[in-house]
């Protein structure tokens, strides 16, 4: 029923010129002037018909490979039909037309058949729905047809570029084949989507096929092309070629966030002010919840654009449902449901640098930890790490996730390319912190660079880091890593930065660093706990627990165990770098593994720095009821 809607005006505009004809006396098989537009009904406008029921080719270029013949014509007594002059090549024809793409709705339709043949890449055709030159090998536009990318004979439809297929926009499930013809309908909305309907030749059903390319080209020609051995020339006919140019309804062509608390829609044209209402517009987040709307109306100086003022927003993904607007010439629109992804652009210093491996251990990668110091939450998806080349400019900027994420105010994220040897390597770890990235930046052992930038490319955290900043008192900096003390200095501040301690395994990916350091003041502290225990496996206070607090990051630990007559019988910790808080573990047995007696111990716990400063704790502590 609906081709049948569509064909009717076609048929009506024809007869109407044939009575027309007829009265006067006028020879029908005289030209009529095709590319004249025409009034098909109060909506459409008839930009092309023939039918090559005129028996010639008026107005048609590139024609001397082509004819109106009787001769297995498609329908009516004269079809188009390609020349046999029994050699292999190409012939393509065509005809003026001017099309906007911008502005109206377009609409193809065509019959193509083909002879007892199967196409191939020697043998192929397609038509040119849009072209902007009738030169076949700089055309840009779209066409129709089979093998023009030269791998498939279904039937596809192209945008071409320079004369050569650029993208597939719709590709149907018709393998054209040999004595095949095919009615074909094609329609492009000016928001750029199409459809590419087909009926084949003694069937009843009409399949279709959609897809979307909104980009333009200024359309000067429709037209055909063949290529073609000398086996297949002559053996290609079309027939009812028509287009037909439809007046769209009014649509939204952009979505745009401005601000926390207004949204701004463009439509297609002018909207009617009149028309717009608070209540034309609905908002509901992920979860169901509403959002407010506050006052819709149209933008100052800009008539195809509304503002929408919104209230408070608790999700990140909005729909956004809008109806009842109407343009300034009287059209309406459909309903429309948009998307909008609720998040901002990050902005500098809104998520900072907190930790970096860059020399991991044998077999390990590298990873870089993100910190959101904001209030706000901070989409990951439009984040990017880079590092910078001999003359300071941008390399390797790559995506930290190519899926949507949000990182939480106060929340560490940290970025690598694979978290399970992260998470293996390190007992200090987050793993529901980590984001895998596809590509990573390299980061060189001795020094680099690395930039945190967002999808605008704007810098919002960058360090420059080397393999001096590591600890003097290291004895192996692989695997170790460099950790943020503050986030309140500058990141640029070498000195806000220290090594993970060894007491927290040498880094904390997706945990606070081991080295950050606390604002409040705190007294240095050695406990044990607890003072009385007994190593002797009965699942009750078996070790000791020898916790620190220092008040400052950066100190290196000695811890060694004295009897009561003052002899070392363990040491305990051999110079291990600390963080903040932590605690060591003695399970009561000597430098030989053997548990000692019963008895008061002397716990000598030495501490020291790169400045030079030494501090010394002394505390004691009792093994009791050991058994043997």
């Amino acid at each position: 029923m609906a081709k049948l809607i569509f064909i009717f005006p076609f048929i009506l505009a024809y007869f109407l010129t044939i009575v027309s004809k007829s009265a006067s006396g006028e020879n029908l098989t005289h030209p009529v002037d095709q590319t004249k537009a025409k009034i098909v009904s109060g909506n459409d406008t008839l930009l092309f018909n023939d039918d090559f029921e005129s028996g010639n080719l008026s107005d048609w270029k590139q024609t001397e490979d082509w004819e109106v013949s009787a001769a297995d014509k498609i329908t009516g007594n004269f079809s188009l039909k390609h020349v046999s002059r029994g050699a292999s090549g190409t012939s393509s024809i065509f005809h003026a037309i001017s099309m906007d793409l911008n502005s109206s709705d377009i609409e193809w339709s065509f019959q193509l058949k083909a002879g007892k043949w199967d196409p191939s890449s020697s043998n192929k055709f397609w038509f040119y729905l849009c072209a902007d030159t009738i030169k076949p090998e700089l055309i840009n536009g779209w066409a129709v047809g089979v093998n023009i990318s030269g791998s498939s004979d279904l039937l596809s439809l192209w945008r071409i570029r320079n004369g050569k297929a650029d993208s597939l926009i719709i590709q149907t499930d018709f393998d054209w084949n040999a004595s095949n013809q095919a009615n074909i309908h094609v329609k492009r909305t000016n928001r750029g989507d199409w459809t590419l309907n087909f009926q084949k030749a003694g069937e009843t059903e009409e399949k279709s096929f959609s897809g979307s390319d909104s980009s333009v080209v200024t359309v000067k020609n429709i037209g055909l092309y063949f290529k073609y051995t000398s086996t297949r020339a002559g053996l290609l006919w079309a027939d009812d070629i028509s287009v037909v140019r439809h007046i769209p309804k009014l649509f939204v062509r952009e979505v745009v966030l401005a601000n926390s608390h207004l949204i701004k829609i463009t439509f297609s044209e002018p909207v009617n002010p009149s028309s717009i209402h608070n209540a034309d517009f609905g908002i509901t987040d992920e979860n169901g919840l509403h959002v407010p709307v506050l006052h819709a109306a149209a933008t100052l100086n800009n008539d195809r654009t509304v503002d929408l003022s919104i209230g408070k927003v608790e999700g990140t993904e909005l729909r956004l449902s809008i109806s009842g607007i109407s343009a300034l010439s009287g059209k309406s629109m459909n309903h429309e449901i948009k998307a909008i992804e609720y998040s901002f652009s990050p902005e500098p210093g809104s998520i900072l640098i907190n930790e970096i491996l860059f020399n991991p251990f044998s077999g390990g990668v590298d990873f870089v930890e993100l910190v959101n110091v904001s209030t706000n939450l901070i989409p990951v998806h439009r984040l990017l790490l880079a590092t910078r080349n001999d003359t300071l400019a941008l390399k390797q900027i790559y995506p930290v996730s190519t899926e949507k994420r949000y990182l939480k105010p106060g929340e560490y994220l940290c970025c690598t390319k694979d978290p399970a040897i992260v998470a293996a390597q390190y007992f200090s770890n987050n793993p529901a912190s980590f984001c895998q990235m596809k590509s990573f930046p390299s980061f060189p052992d001795d020094a680099g660079i690395v930039v945190l930038l967002n999808d605008s490319l704007a810098v919002l955290d960058e360090f420059s880091y080397s393999a001096k900043m590591h600890s003097s008192f290291l004895a192996d900096e692989n695997g170790v890593s460099l950790e943020r003390i503050s986030l309140e200095k500058p990141t640029a501040d070498r000195r806000n930065w220290a090594s993970a301690a060894a007491s927290a395994g040498f880094a904390t990916p997706g945990l606070p660093n081991s080295q950050s350091g606390s604002s409040a003041e705190i007294q240095d502290e050695i406990t044990p706990d607890p003072k009385t225990f007994s190593p002797n496996g009965d699942g009750f206070n078996d070790q000791l627990n020898i916790n620190f607090k220092l008040s400052k990051t950066g100190y290196i630990a000695n811890v060694r165990i004295f009897d009561a007559a003052g002899r070392q019988v363990k040491f305990l910790v051999k110079n291990q770098s600390l963080a903040q808080e932590g605690s060591w573990l003695w399970n009561g047995d000597n430098e030989s593994g053997q548990k000692l007696n019963i008895g008061v111990y002397i716990i000598l716990v030495e501490v020291f720095n790169q400045e030079g400063h030494s501090k010394a704790f002394k505390k004691t502590c009792t093994i009791t009821d050991r058994l043997e």
